[in-house]
């Protein structure tokens, strides 16, 4: 956010339009922080806080009565509208010519580039405010921004789920091994907070150890010092509870049959010590209870499950457990592409289901309109 916002003070200085500079610092930004948990919060804050600050700012600039009036002289409208589809659409012609493609697809195509609204109402907002364009032309291109920003998708929604993959190409196969080794040792970490859900994910963790003699349960409890004394009174009680926490998990691996490896650490955040010890401890799963979601800050930034799930070396399993993981008999799995992180929900649900004896349900819902040849794909997907 500072340099974006030092970015559109140093257009202005150099005279610059503010939002040229920060749009420039935008791109830069977006090449620099990548895919993670920052982009996340990044878009978040633009989203709900400047793009409609924006909208409104420019909504402030129009002149209803001037807006109406010029509507009447419609001829420049309907010029910078049919201008903008037609150029898109010649495009997109072109495109079909030199590609062979289907109507249909050009139509997508077509569609998919006709939506003019942030670079088109930028670059003509700061046109209009250093006086290179007139105030007709400013709401002809707020019609422009109206008209395509609707009928684009509203097109692209009615020609998209006509598309077939052709029967002469082969839809692409991915190759799953459903047989693949598993580790020699696997090692579940456990976070255990939470008495009430303790016994449950001890007990899920114990169910896939389970079927390894030599996998192991790792209950791990972190305490926060919340001080830098460590002979302070409240550290000391937080660490007795920690402990009573992590007595009671090693008494219900024993009941389970499996080998528990108890670890108590001190660290000022939570997830960062369950990322830390997972790590160190070359754990090959991570278990964690389902936190309720609340606070603003919560949502706005973040809580203790996005930060493991974001910066977590192995898989990590969020669980609502409303009753004991060992009855379980049913297994539902909702599989969207048949991709890598869909083998893993696979592998832990018949990870589970082997111990419970369990079945295994894998779902995917479909458009009613795909072709056969793709339907059919898919079943064979599900099936392999």
């Amino acid at each position: 956010m500072l340099v974006v916002f030092v970015s559109a003070l140093g257009a202005e200085l150099i005279g610059v339009e503010k939002i040229v500079g920060a749009f420039l610092a935008g791109l830069a930004v977006n090449s620099a922080i990548g895919n993670g948990p920052v982009k996340e919060k990044v878009v978040f804050v633009g989203s709900v806080l400047f793009i409609p600050i924006f909208f409104v700012d420019l909504g402030l600039l129009i002149n209803i009565p001037a807006f109406i009036s010029s509507l009447g002289a419609i001829k420049v409208t309907i010029a910078i509208v049919l201008g903008l589809v037609g150029s898109k659409f010649g495009a997109a012609l072109l495109a079909k010519l030199a590609y062979r493609y289907s109507w249909r697809e050009m139509i997508v195509m077509w569609s998919l580039s006709l939506p003019q609204v942030a670079a088109t109402l930028a670059a003509t907002l700061v046109g209009y405010r250093v006086g290179l364009l007139t105030e007709d032309i400013l709401n002809s291109v707020i019609v422009l921004m109206l008209v395509t920003a609707t009928g684009g998708p509203l097109l692209t929604a009615r020609s998209a789920i006509g598309l077939t993959v052709p029967d002469a190409i082969a839809p692409p196969v991915i190759a799953l091994d459903l047989n693949e080794e598993p580790e020699a040792e696997p090692v579940v970490v456990v976070p255990v907070y939470n008495p009430d859900t303790e016994q449950y994910l001890i007990e899920l963790a114990a169910l896939l150890v389970k079927p390894h003699s030599s996998g192991r349960v790792m209950p791990l409890a972190i305490t926060n010092p919340h001080t830098q004394m460590m002979d302070a009174p409240q550290l000391r009680h937080a660490l007795q509870r920690s402990q009573r926490l992590l007595n009671r998990a090693s008494e219900i691996c024993e009941q389970f049959g499996v080998a528990s490896d108890p670890i108590l650490r001190i660290d000022d955040a939570i997830a960062q010590g369950i990322i830390h010890a997972s790590r160190e401890q070359n754990a090959s799963f991570i278990v964690l209870g389902w936190g309720r979601t609340s606070g603003f800050r919560a949502r706005a930034f973040g809580n203790l499950i996005d930060s493991v799930l974001w910066a977590a070396h192995c898989p990590v399993a969020v669980s609502r457990l409303l009753a004991a993981p060992s009855t379980i008999r049913r297994i539902l799995v909702p599989i969207e592409n048949m991709t890598q992180d869909a083998l893993r929900s696979v592998r832990f649900a018949e990870a589970l289901a082997d111990t419970n004896q369990a079945q295994i349900t894998l779902l995917h819902v479909a458009d009613r309109h795909l072709s056969p040849v793709r339907l059919a794909w898919l079943e064979i997907s599900l099936i392999c």
